[in-house]
């Protein structure tokens, strides 16, 4: 049973009264409720304030319960809306209505079936219409249920909003208003019994639409919409159990019918990535299966992933590249040789050329293929555009890459490269933070088994001219090739790893690895994105298959363009920058001392994710924070914190981007992004203390990481231009890019802040006292717009 609205009252110092009542009318429209009131028998209250509320008391009324409230007349009380806090009005006026019993005005809060279809998107400005019909179906408007291929254009709506949601389920259809945080929650759910209708619903769109049928072989991409639409309505119904028990039976139907796509997902017409998202999304929604179906969704995502290297079709002797950066190269061949016993020999007869203008040092194993064939090692300087070329040579089973990462601007880089995966591959990357970017590095060789840097990637320098003599991705990457060598699976080679993996904060944390392989259950699948609409896979409610490639256009990135699709269709470059805003989150949060406040630790955990597009339409829905009457689905960029979730930080974030910016440069997109989730870490009192605790606190922090994401290699008139875009959009004073950056120090960088610091922003605000006093009125102002994001 939901909990009640209570009028609050002061009694004794120290206690409180709580009086149950209902909501009659709120806003502009309690004027109005209350002359209604006034005429309808009972106890009505008008409480007066920013927003004005008619409230009646619920019944029974006892005398003292009338004279207590009577006697509160020009006084304040609270008004406590379940799961909200308490707001504070003054009761302008009682009625006491004599005639009997009283009667409650308006509906049931405790539960609200559906006795006519209800409008989802009423009042949602260009929201494509959907309706709840009573049965508990879906549909475009209101009438009889669609079923079958008639339900694909609802169940594709439907699924679509369910994926706007994060922290509801069936059991809350309206999420808390985003206008009016004092605005009691709407009460209308789904019921049980409506379950039922809706399962049929779900159930005759995937007999008519499955993997095997005349219209999935006449039109494979419309069937399999429907059939993926279909699966986010069921996976929602899943979750659903663990908020009502009464869902039990109904989530018990729908995981079977989950299990059944999965098993009936073959053929001609069948979309592989559509029976992976499904087992991912069982996997997502284990809490709510029963024990049985968790060991059947577990074994089918072991299945998803290749357990070991395929050791049968790699003979003859093995070869892999070592592509390191120039600084890097020589002392990295020098540890191979001086403490793992490899030998530097000629190239062997049939070796492969070397890319154009490169060597190769070619160094041999002191360990054997399992057949007996030796491990030879081609190891040569690379750049981040030359880097990858050796995954297009079937000669080589594998590569390993080891250089700074440069904030990410060389991954970006690397990202570019036309290089096409021929044959088996397993690449290790050896860099800072190198999960930031390993959906780019996976949506570029989606079928290389791939080790990624959780952590920084530690070495020592001390050999002749500072050369490198000690490597945490050397030591590391020895043990891949012996494990291989063993025959062993992926899962055994990251233990070995982890062996001799050097000292990070992070293993406090169970499980940690500081290269994360393709076996690994606890990151891999927040990190990438199968249908890429810029929306990480474990997250992605709806698998949209109708993916448009939206093309980046760096000079129009803040003029609002129409993509001309829905949201979860926006793909391509639009798609790939938003992750790249997504994965430069996480590596901020590890390397500024600014957010080192966030709970459990969480900048060390990559908290955050792409969480695809939105507009006015679909806007983002259960986001906490932001500037009161602020329109979510108009800002450029959100990102939704979700507390109490899995996983050591139990928090994760969602970063999004509005569709008519989708095609914003990826640089542009990176800066929108970061400046709302630090807004909303202030608003929801994730960030918060001395130097932060006032507005240019605040604000000062916010430019330090602008800043900082601007650290990359390019014309620095080109990152002036970027810096006054982001300043412009965020409503920032005109303040000079240099003297921001210079409160980034040499000392804050071997303190790893490369994004600001407590330090730094102490600094700034002196600086700019000093040489911009206008500036830093501006950032000490109380208008609460300042540094925020405009509508679009």
């Amino acid at each position: 049973m939901p909990d009640p609205i209570l009028l609050r009252f002061r009694a004794t110092p120290g206690e409180n009264v709580d009086v149950p009542v209902v909501l009659a009318g709120a806003g502009k429209e309690a004027a109005e409720s209350w002359e209604d009131a006034r005429r309808t028998p009972g106890v009505h209250v008008l409480l007066a304030g920013d927003r004005d509320y008619v409230v009646s008391v619920a019944p029974p009324v006892s005398e003292a319960t009338i004279q207590m409230v009577v006697a509160h007349r020009e006084k304040s009380a609270r008004l406590v809306f379940p799961g909200r806090s308490p707001v504070r009005r003054r009761i302008a006026d009682v009625a006491v209505v004599p005639a009997g019993q009283a009667k409650p005005i308006g509906p049931d809060a405790t539960s609200v079936a559906l006795a006519a279809a209800l409008d989802l998107t009423a009042g949602r400005e260009g929201a494509p219409s959907l309706w709840l019909l009573p049965d508990g179906s879906f549909a475009v408007e209101p009438g009889p249920p669609p079923h079958g291929l008639d339900a694909g254009p609802a169940l594709v709506r439907a699924a679509r909003w369910v994926s706007s949601r994060r922290t509801t389920t069936f059991e809350r259809l309206f999420p808390p208003s985003a206008f009016h945080p004092d605005e009691p929650l709407r009460p209308e759910r789904l019921t049980a019994a409506q379950a039922e209708g809706l399962l049929t619903q779900a159930r005759s769109a995937l007999a008519a639409a499955g993997a095997t049928t005349d219209d999935a072989r006449k039109d494979p991409t419309a069937a399999a919409q429907i059939r993926s639409a279909a699966l986010t309505v069921l996976s929602h119904l899943v979750a659903t159990a663990l908020r009502d028990p009464e869902f039990r039976a109904a989530a018990d139907q729908a995981a079977a019918l989950m299990f059944a796509l999965v098993a009936s997902e073959t053929g001609p017409a069948a979309v592989p990535a559509l029976r992976a998202h499904a087992i991912q999304l069982l996997s997502m929604r284990a809490p709510a299966l029963t024990a049985a179906d968790r060991e059947l969704a577990r074994s089918l995502v072991r299945s998803l992933v290749r357990e070991a290297p395929p050791y049968d079709t790699l003979p003859g002797p093995w070869r892999f590249a070592m592509c390191s950066a120039r600084d890097f190269h020589e002392g990295e061949v020098d540890i191979f040789i001086d403490r793992y016993d490899f030998r530097e020999i000629p190239a062997p007869e049939g070796s492969p050329v070397p890319p154009k203008y490169g060597t190769y040092r070619v160094l041999e194993a002191p360990f054997r293929t399992p057949s007996g064939d030796p491990v030879w090692l081609y190891a040569r300087a690379a750049r981040p555009d030359d880097e990858n070329l050796e995954m297009a040579d079937a000669a080589f089973v594998g590569v390993f890459i080891n250089r700074h990462a440069q904030l990410g601007a060389y991954d970006m880089r690397a990202a570019t490269a036309t290089a096409r995966q021929a044959g088996y591959k397993i690449m290790m990357n050896a860099q800072c933070a190198g999960l930031t970017t390993r959906f780019a590095i996976a949506r570029t060789f989606p079928d290389a088994d791939i080790y990624s840097s959780w952590d920084s990637t530690y070495f020592r320098t001390g050999g002749p001219g500072g050369k490198m003599n000690a490597s945490e991705g050397v030591d590391c990457f020895v043990e891949l090739l012996r494990g291989m060598c063993a025959k062993e699976t992926h899962a055994q080679i990251e233990a070995r790893m982890r062996r001799v993996q050097w000292h990070h904060a992070q293993a406090s944390f169970p499980g940690f690895s500081q290269f994360i392989g393709p076996g690994n259950p606890l990151v891999v699948a927040r990190f990438q994105d199968v249908n890429r609409d810029g929306r990480a896979d474990l997250y992605d409610g709806f698998l949209d298959l109708t993916i448009a490639e939206l093309a980046e256009d760096l000079r129009a990135s803040l003029t609002p363009r129409d993509p001309g699709v829905a949201p979860s269709q926006i793909g391509g470059e639009a798609a790939t920058g938003l992750g790249w805003a997504a994965g430069s989150m996480n590596r901020v949060t590890q390397y500024s001392d600014l957010w080192a406040g966030l709970p459990g630790q969480s900048e060390l955990f990559y908290v955050f994710h792409a969480g695809g597009f939105y507009d006015r339409g679909e806007p983002p829905a259960d986001v906490p924070g932001g500037l009161p009457g602020e329109r979510l689905g108009a800002l450029p960029a959100v990102c939704r914190y979700v507390r109490g979730t899995e996983g050591p930080a139990g928090m994760q974030a969602d970063v999004m981007m509005h569709a008519h910016l989708s095609h914003a440069g990826k640089e542009i997109k990176r800066l929108l992004c970061a400046a709302d989730a630090m807004w909303r870490a202030f608003d929801t009192g994730l960030l918060d203390g001395p130097p932060m605790h006032t507005p240019a606190g605040k604000r000062a922090a916010v430019l330090l990481m602008l800043a900082g994401l601007l650290e990359f290699p390019a014309d620095q008139n080109f990152v002036d231009g970027l810096w006054s875009m982001a300043l412009e959009a965020l409503r920032f004073p005109s303040i000079s890019r240099s003297l921001v950056r210079g409160c980034i120090t040499d000392a804050d960088h071997d303190a790893s802040n490369y994004y600001g610091s407590r330090r730094g922003l102490v600094q700034l605000l002196e600086d700019l006292g000093r040489s911009d006093p206008l500036a830093h009125a501006v950032l000490a102002s109380e208008d609460p717009k300042v540094g925020r994001a405009k509508e679009i």
